[in-house]
């Protein structure tokens, strides 16, 4: 069987912080090990540095040195782009955020979105608790990861062709990308102008899912080292719940294992269909966080 995609250099790596040392609590409703509590925080960095990777890229490709900013703020990764709401996040690997939330909220304030903090699980709802003023309660999400992708791909029927984008492609891929996630039309030139220099990052991969001749869903693929972390993908609406997001999953499980590498890891809507397609290809849920949205006018 011939690979998805050749890889005859080795993949870009990323320094990785190590993991904070602070204690983390179970966060699941069983008991779950020091080891899994790892494994939730090393989830949460690498989807840290997939955003910030993202931001930097936009900001020196597209001179949006005016509108974006990525900042360290104690231990945290603070995310800021004026002309996107998503991307406004502040990730957390342990605990030690609470101390710096006077300089998160004036990194944020004026701005047009407030921002999100993502921490690490920390208790058995998988919460945190902000009592400041501004602050509440957002999203729900999953972390999941396996040690070893390589026993979890296996070559299994589906209707969907999985390939590469061609070059003349990418554009067509940018534009389903979009729509899946449901971007907003006024908001979708700005984002195929930066998005399109991501094709330029030799640590990422992008597959396209084809049903005959009709694009159906699209997917990427971050590496690093001996490690993955599989990034966005959706299927198109009309082909969703036809398997076309897991065929996606295995064949970027398929790529990893082929590209080196072996622990792999993602996010997920906590009870979603995203978390239950990871489950059932076999990564394992490892924490979960509870995200808390700073709505500066309301502080």
């Amino acid at each position: 069987m011939s690979p998805i995609i050749g890889h005859p250099t080795e993949p870009a790596g990323l320094d990785l912080p190590e993991v904070g040392t602070k204690s983390m609590e179970p966060s699941l409703t069983r008991v779950r090990s020091v080891q899994e509590a790892g494994v939730a925080v090393e989830a949460l960095q690498h989807v840290a540095r997939y955003d910030s990777m993202r931001l930097e890229t936009y900001r020196q490709k597209e001179n949006l040195a005016d509108r974006i900013c990525v900042s360290s703020i104690g231990s945290a990764v603070a995310l800021r782009f004026d002309d996107v709401g998503y991307f406004n996040r502040v990730y957390c690997a342990d605990g030690a955020f609470f101390e710096e939330l006077p300089e998160i909220e004036a990194f944020y304030r004026g701005g047009p979105f407030g921002c999100e903090l993502v921490a690490s699980a920390s208790d058995e709802s998988g919460s945190v608790s902000i009592s400041r003023p501004g602050w509440a309660p957002a999203h729900h999400y999953a972390w999941l990861s396996h040690p070893n992708c390589s026993s979890l791909w296996s070559v299994q029927a589906t209707p969907f062709a999985i390939r590469p984008p061609k070059a003349s492609e990418q554009r067509q891929f940018l534009l389903a990308y979009l729509r899946a996630f449901e971007a907003q039309e006024d908001r979708i030139p700005a984002a195929l102008r930066n998005m399109r220099h991501l094709f330029d990052r030799p640590e990422l991969d992008f597959l396209m899912a084809w049903y005959g001749e009709t694009l159906a869903g699209v997917s990427i693929l971050m590496r690093s080292g001996s490690t993955a972390l599989l990034c966005a993908g959706a299927a198109l609406p009309e082909f969703r719940e036809m398997g076309c997001h897991a065929s996606l999953l295995a064949a970027r499980i398929r790529l990893a294992s082929e590209a080196g590498c072996r622990q792999i890891y993602s996010w997920a809507e906590l009870g979603g269909q995203s978390q239950a397609n990871m489950e059932r290809v076999g990564l394992e849920v490892a924490g979960i966080t509870t995200t808390w949205r700073y709505s500066p006018e309301n502080d």
